[in-house]
């Protein structure tokens, strides 16, 4: 019964959003410009409306760079640890293997994004920690850019320049995770929504 009430919860959010993903991206001249906190807020609070979703998909990486443990692999990703002001999506690799987490933080400075990288056997492999806050000149309820924070660029100059997007593309049935450095691609990954939306509509 309860899973049954989550469901029509989760079917009744996503219609509102088809419905507003339909409406004109251009505010009427004489309404005041939306909040960007209250933007970011309405971000956080799409991924929340997901919680306990999994959703698979597939990663695309420059080919200079092809052989990024997460390209040719099925990713999958689970919205968990919802909360009013913070979500984690855990991301795997073929499954179970490599496991990452996007960490969506709404912070006094802002959205913050951090990445936790557990590895293959739960223990970092790599980097983490990184990330930074959403940029308050850009982004919608649907779209937030993170541009890199002082302590990600402290870890590596070659971070300095990272800007990390976030999408939930309606149109297209998307969640997309998107990288840049250097204002060069440097990973995308594409997440299936399409069973969601459908069982939206």
């Amino acid at each position: 019964m309860m899973k049954r009430l989550w469901q029509l919860s989760l079917i009744g959010v996503l219609g509102l959003l088809v419905i507003k993903c339909g409406e004109s991206e251009e505010a009427p001249a004489d309404t005041d410009p939306v909040d960007e906190v209250d933007v970011q807020q309405a971000f956080l609070n799409q991924l929340i409306s997901l919680c306990d979703v999994e959703i698979t998909g597939e990663a695309t990486y420059p080919e200079e760079n092809g052989d990024h443990p997460l390209v040719d692999t099925e990713l999958r990703v689970h919205v968990e640890t919802c909360e009013d002001d913070e979500v984690r999506l855990d991301l795997y690799r073929d499954y179970d293997t490599w496991h990452g987490t996007w960490v969506l933080t709404m912070r006094e400075e802002g959205l913050h994004l951090y990445h936790d990288h557990a590895g293959d056997d739960g223990e970092s492999d790599g980097p983490t920690g990184y990330g930074g806050y959403a940029d308050p000149d850009r982004g919608s309820n649907f779209k937030q850019y993170f541009p890199a924070d002082e302590t990600t660029a402290a870890m590596d100059s070659a971070y300095e320049t990272n800007e990390w997007m976030m999408e939930i593309d309606l149109e297209n049935e998307q969640f997309i995770y998107y990288l840049e450095r250097h204002s060069e691609p440097r990973f995308r990954a594409v997440m299936d929504m399409s069973d969601i939306m459908a069982d939206a509509r």
